[in-house]
C-alpha cells in the first residue's frame, strides 16, 4: 500500500467515526443540537476530502475543489464543537463527557 491510500484511509475512517457518533448520540439525547452538526460537519468533510484523494485527484481542479469544500465543512465542524465547549466553559458548567451508555 503507499502512502496516499493509507492517508485516505485514516481520514475516511476518522469521517466514517464522526458521522457514527453523531447519528448514536443524536438517537441518546445526550447531546445539543449544536454538538450534532459540528461532527456532521466534521464528518463529512473529512469524508469529502478523503474520497477526493483518493477518487478524483486524476481530475485536476474538480479533485482539489472538492477536498478544499470538505476542508472548509470539517474546520466548520470543529469550530462549532470548540465554540460550544467554550460556551459551557464560560457557564461554569463542567463540560459532559461522552459516555458508552
Amino acid at each position: 500500500m503507499d502512502r496516499d491510500t493509507v492517508a485516505s484511509a485514516v481520514v475516511g475512517t476518522g469521517g466514517a467515526w464522526l458521522l457514527g457518533s453523531a447519528w448514536l448520540h443524536s438517537r441518546s439525547g445526550k447531546w445539543n443540537s449544536t454538538q450534532l452538526k459540528g461532527l456532521v460537519y466534521a464528518g463529512g468533510g473529512f469524508l469529502m476530502s478523503s474520497a477526493a484523494a483518493r477518487w478524483l485527484q486524476h481530475m485536476g481542479n474538480r479533485g482539489i475543489a472538492v477536498s478544499l469544500m470538505g476542508t472548509m465543512f470539517a474546520m466548520r465542524g470543529i469550530y462549532l464543537l470548540m465554540r460550544e465547549r467554550a460556551a459551557q466553559n464560560a457557564a461554569g458548567r463542567p463540560p459532559k463527557p461522552p459516555t458508552s451508555e
